[in-house]
């Protein structure tokens, strides 16, 4: 079962990376919560698509979990511009799946943050915070965030 999960998650995120099409398309890491894997999908200067896939296969009480966030950003270029470099703040809306082994939760997530591109270099740095909340099977609050960093290609 675990590796099933594991394959599903890589399968969707190799899908949203094959569609991107070039110069659209960032891939890296999250560090926070949830650290994992990002991916970064843009539609036009002023929106994205942003996925993460974190995992815990190490439960000291043989355990796993998984969670999965897809979000669109909405992006407003130009609103902050500190020293002649652009730091585009952004807010977003999505969904979110943490899976673990007796439980399956489900529900949405509103990020928000910043995001750098460097000029002379394929890197992405953005900071992001998130509050969520889960509908199934019972209602919960949950937050996220934390620090990423994306190379773009």
């Amino acid at each position: 079962m675990k590796r099933v999960l594991f394959v599903v998650a890589i399968a969707i995120i190799s899908a949203g990376i094959a569609f991107a099409g070039p110069a659209a398309t960032g891939v890296g890491v999250f560090l926070g919560q949830p650290t994992g894997l990002t991916v970064g999908l843009d539609l036009s200067p002023t929106n994205w698509l942003d996925f993460k896939a974190a995992w815990n296969f190490a439960d000291p009480k043989g355990g796993f979990s998984i969670i999965l966030q897809g979000n669109y950003d909405l992006a407003f270029p130009g609103a902050l511009i500190i020293e002649g470099e652009d730091i585009v703040p952004f807010v977003g809306i999505g969904a979110e799946a943490a899976i673990s082994d007796n439980l399956v939760e489900i529900g949405f997530h509103l990020p928000f943050g910043l995001d750098y591109r460097f000029r002379k270099a394929p890197i992405e740095l953005f900071l992001e915070a998130g509050l969520g909340l889960y509908l199934f099977p019972a209602t919960k609050f949950s937050g996220s965030g934390g620090l990423g960093i994306r190379y773009r290609f």
